[in-house]
Parts: structure tokens; C-alpha cells; sequence
């Protein structure tokens, strides 16, 4: 809510001026503009208080804005600190280093290798080990392990 409603009541669709007799139709979902040209020309005290009690929401709002970080950027940036004066920056990883790293999923990282694992174990269950017999599940858990 507008702080201009420190200065004006709204009765029905009429703001009346605290400070005098002005009063001005105004409608639901109207702009506060015209009040605040009123306070500006006849009450410039309160104008600058107005203008200050704005300014103080505005800037409360920009810092939460600041504050709060999506989640792909915090997944984007590595914060480190320094030691000697205890200060946090943010820094982005470099390219090259980046394409050399490798992920828990790639061809062979360890999630990977772990889910081909267990896809070849509930594959093997599957099957009924006394008409396809042992070897055959094991050449067919050897070939999916060279497909994966």
C-alpha cells in the first residue's frame, strides 16, 4: 500500500487531505499520482517526508531482491573467500576446466557404472536361471555392460 495514504482517507471514492479542505474523486484502482502533485504544491513537509518514507520501501525492496539468488545461479557460481581480509567473492569456472571435468553421469562415471550395474542385476532376475542357465545370463550381462 501507497505511503501517500499517511497524508490522505479515502472515504467511499473521496481522499480528503489531512492537512486542508482538498478533497478528490477518486476510483478504485486509480493512480496516487494526482494526490501526490497535491502534496508536492500545497504541503512540501510532508511531500518530503512522503518522498522519504517511499525511498525507504523501495530500497528495503532492492536489497531482498539482492539477497535472494535462483537456484540455477547458485549452481553456476563457486564462492570462495579470501584469507586475508574475510571478504566473499563469486567467481565462474573456467571453460577449459569445465569441459575436463568429469561428471558423476558420464560414460564411465561412478552413477553411471552403478545404474548399469543394477539395470544387469534386474535384467538378470528375470530371467529363469534353470532353463537359460548361468552362462548364457552372463554373456548377456557382458554385452549390456559393453552397450552401456
Amino acid at each position: 500500500m501507497s505511503k501517500i495514504w499517511n497524508y490522505f482517507t479515502l472515504s467511499g471514492r473521496i481522499a480528503f487531505c489531512k492537512e486542508c479542505d482538498y478533497k478528490k474523486d477518486f476510483p478504485p484502482r486509480a493512480p496516487t499520482t494526482t494526490l501526490a502533485t497535491h502534496l508536492k504544491s500545497k504541503h512540501p513537509e510532508q511531500h518530503k517526508q512522503f518522498l522519504d518514507q517511499s525511498t525507504e520501501v523501495k530500497e528495503k525492496s532492492n536489497k531482498e531482491k539482492e539477497k535472494q539468488m535462483t537456484l540455477k545461479r547458485s549452481f553456476e557460481i563457486q564462492s570462495s573467500s579470501k584469507e586475508d581480509n574475510n571478504e566473499v567473492t563469486l567467481k565462474q569456472m573456467r571453460i577449459d576446466l569445465c569441459a575436463q571435468t568429469k561428471s558423476a553421469w558420464d560414460k564411465d562415471g561412478l552413477k553411471t557404472l552403478e545404474v548399469n550395474r543394477a539395470i544387469m542385476e534386474f535384467i538378470a532376475q528375470l530371467q529363469d536361471w534353470s532353463t537359460a542357465g548361468l552362462v548364457v545370463n552372463c554373456r548377456i550381462g557382458s554385452q549390456l555392460q559393453d552397450w552401456l
